[in-house]
């Protein structure tokens, strides 16, 4: 996840970067010396929540004696809610499934706009252009709407909202699929849970897909990078409840404004699989991103 520093002056280091940030802090103290202070500001995917207000005398302080750690307790972190930053990644994204495999590629356009290129091979193979939007709802909400056209077929609309609980605990989702022309219409709506027992997610979901309700649960294990998720589905009006697994790799390549994401499935529909989240814009997590990025090693 990018960090930046901003307040009174401003960089963006991207997030999928491994790299120490502490020489562009130094660079900047030294370059406008009247500085009594930075803001230090985490860019996920273009768009941030949180920052550090970093005290110049504090940050020599913990530098001459290599600690880090305390530097985190003695910044402040400020609340600015959900903002669109600079944005100029692409993204791959593999999703493989028995029955349904995508390929899609996204370059974003704007800071808050993406345009990409789709394979997709579900009944037939189909290739097509799609375009999407973010909207920041609230400062703790985003929300998705794009189309996506298909050869020989008919426009997609697609829709997609977040939503973190005010603890921070939780995240309410919802998905829409809608085929124009058609009767065709996924909607999906769930909640996850975080860190129970700082081991896994937990999700409980409701969806209908080609007019059958059905449910999940599922636990969610690993890092930013690798994801197992396992749990159990179930279709309304049918006692069999199914198991399945999707295993998840990000940012495969580890590139710079490169994002490349691969799923594996065991689920027939990859619907829920591209839902929102906002997981790692808590505060939670700041100290996960201070730990990556800043040390004096």
């Amino acid at each position: 996840m990018p960090m930046t520093i901003q307040a009174e002056e401003i960089e963006y280091i991207p997030s999928n970067s491994s790299k120490s940030i502490v020489k562009n802090i130094d660079r900047l103290f030294k370059q406008k010396p009247q500085k009594i202070s930075i803001l230090l500001t985490p860019k996920i995917k273009g768009k941030s929540r949180y920052s550090f207000s970093i005290r110049k005398d504090a940050y020599y302080l913990s530098k001459k004696y290599a600690d880090a750690s305390d530097l985190f307790y003695l910044s402040e972190q400020i609340d600015s809610g959900l903002k669109f930053q600079s944005n100029k990644s692409k993204n791959i994204d593999i999703i493989i499934s028995e029955n349904n495999s995508n390929l899609i590629l996204n370059q974003s356009i704007l800071s808050n706009i993406n345009l990409g290129l789709f394979l997709k091979n579900k009944d037939k193979i189909s290739f097509g252009v799609n375009l999407n939007k973010d909207v920041i709802i609230s400062k703790n909400a985003l929300g998705n709407f794009g189309v996506e056209q298909a050869k020989d077929e008919y426009m997609v609309f697609n829709a997609k909202f977040v939503k973190l609980s005010n603890n921070e605990n939780s995240e309410f989702y919802g998905n829409v699929n809608h085929e124009f022309k058609s009767d065709h219409l996924n909607v999906g709506i769930g909640n996850t849970w975080f860190d129970i027992a700082d081991q896994f997610d937990l999700t409980l979901g409701i969806q209908e897909q080609s007019k059958k309700v059905g449910s999940e649960l599922y636990a969610t294990f690993g890092d930013e990078d690798i994801k197992f998720q396992v749990g159990l589905n179930q279709i309304k009006n049918n006692s069999n409840m199914n198991m399945f697994f999707n295993l998840k790799f990000e940012n495969v390549l580890n590139k710079e404004n490169f994002g490349t994401n691969v799923t594996i499935t065991s689920k027939n529909s990859v619907f829920s699989l591209g839902r929102l989240s906002l997981k790692s814009f808590r505060r939670k997590n700041l100290d996960k991103l201070w730990k990556k990025h800043i040390n004096y090693n």
